[in-house]
């Protein structure tokens, strides 16, 4: 997999999120799959959301070309679970598990073969739920196998981040 990333200010960020996408990617795709995936990742003092997940390519059913765009945040640990919780929908949008479509003017995601209008909640949608499950999980698995915990300089509890840590203060 080749990863760029843009944004991050410092070249121990940038070389932690590079190694992070990495480890993630090596967790949900196979190797065959992973050799063909191209991400780049850009971090942003304000985004609507923690973090979006897009393809580069129109039209192919499969796309290996990938955005991920994350919000910057003080908590870094954050940023790493919003990759993660991102290179799950890259790995659903490769794998092509999930898809987007418009059919008669309304937007719909296909998801394992069934269909979702535009106006399911968020916290139902099954490609949510998956991210989510996930996100904490292959998080804590790159910190343990690459020893990262020293270079995030957070303590123990603030490892994983709630819905109000979300708040930019920097």
């Amino acid at each position: 997999m080749i990863v760029s990333v843009n944004g991050a200010r410092n070249r121990e960020l940038t070389k932690l999120l590079k190694l992070a996408a990495q480890s993630f990617a090596d967790k949900l795709l196979s190797p065959q799959l992973e050799k063909n995936i191209q991400l780049k990742i850009k971090i942003h003092d304000h985004l609507e959301a923690g973090g979006f997940c897009d393809f580069e390519e129109e039209g192919l059913p499969n796309p290996r070309s990938f955005k991920i765009d994350i919000c910057r945040t003080k908590k870094k640990i954050h940023m790493f679970s919003v990759l993660a919780h991102e290179m799950v929908h890259l790995k659903q949008i490769a794998k092509g598990e999930m898809k987007d479509k418009y059919v008669k003017s309304r937007y719909i995601t296909v998801w394992m073969g069934d269909r979702y209008e535009d106006d399911v909640n968020y916290w139902d949608q099954p490609w949510e739920i998956e991210a989510y499950g996930l996100e904490n999980s292959l998080v804590a698995k790159f910190l343990i196998e690459h020893n990262q915990f020293k270079n995030l300089r957070q303590k123990q509890e603030n490892w994983f981040v709630y819905e109000e840590d979300n708040v930019l203060d920097e």
